[in-house]
């Protein structure tokens, strides 16, 4: 087997694998005790990482790049509709993991770039925004579910590298002014999600 049909069968063993421990129940199998649940956000966890690996090697191993795009396009879609629509917690619990792994694929296989960058641009602004309105609390929970898949499309598909440095050298620089000074209580509350909005973007970019 070759090394490109390896890293297909294991992109989409990785991301079957995750989707159903993601929305596997241990509590209906095995009881609500500690240990289980323990286990629950343990298994959890590794279906992030798993899906979010499945979805960097279909990326870069199968040669269709529309379809994974549209997959992809199709996964961010129903993450968000799980973030922000009335669904089970079960669905909605699994929507940074659908944004995050669909962030990743979509930005590294859409040839639609100047779109992408647009939105994604427009995405991360609306997550500043949701940061720091108070009109509906809720919306405050979800602004890293936003920021996050965000700032790795925009970091991906824009043209621009030193643009892209900048942004988040700059979130990253905003972050810590925010978490670091004595004076505003919101800005101490919200300079983690700016400074991790930053580092993913800088990390991203810095390994184009």
């Amino acid at each position: 087997m070759g090394k490109r049909k390896r890293n297909q069968v294991l992109s989409i063993t990785f991301i079957i694998v995750s989707i159903v421990v993601l929305y596997l129940s241990l509590e209906k199998i095995f009881g609500t005790s500690q240990v289980v649940k323990q286990l629950s956000v343990l298994l959890k966890s590794v279906s992030f990482v798993l899906m979010s690996i499945g979805a960097i090697l279909a990326s870069v191993s199968f040669n269709n790049n529309q379809r994974i795009a549209l997959i992809s396009g199709i996964g961010l879609i129903i993450g968000l509709g799980f973030l922000y629509l009335p669904v089970p917690s079960v669905l909605s619990s699994s929507a940074f993991h659908l944004l995050f792994a669909g962030a990743i694929a979509f930005g590294m296989t859409t040839p639609a770039t100047r779109m992408a960058t647009i939105v994604s641009a427009v995405g991360v602004l609306i997550g500043i925004v949701f940061l720091y309105q108070s009109v509906d609390p809720s919306l405050n929970g979800s602004t890293l579910h936003l920021l996050l898949p965000s700032i790795i499309v925009f970091s991906i598909v824009n043209s621009q590298k030193v643009l892209c440095e900048r942004i988040s050298i700059g979130l990253i620089a905003l972050g810590l002014v925010s978490l670091c000074q004595p004076f505003l209580m919101l800005f101490y509350q919200t300079g983690f999600q700016l400074l991790l909005t930053g580092l993913t973007g800088f990390i991203v970019v810095a390994h184009r």
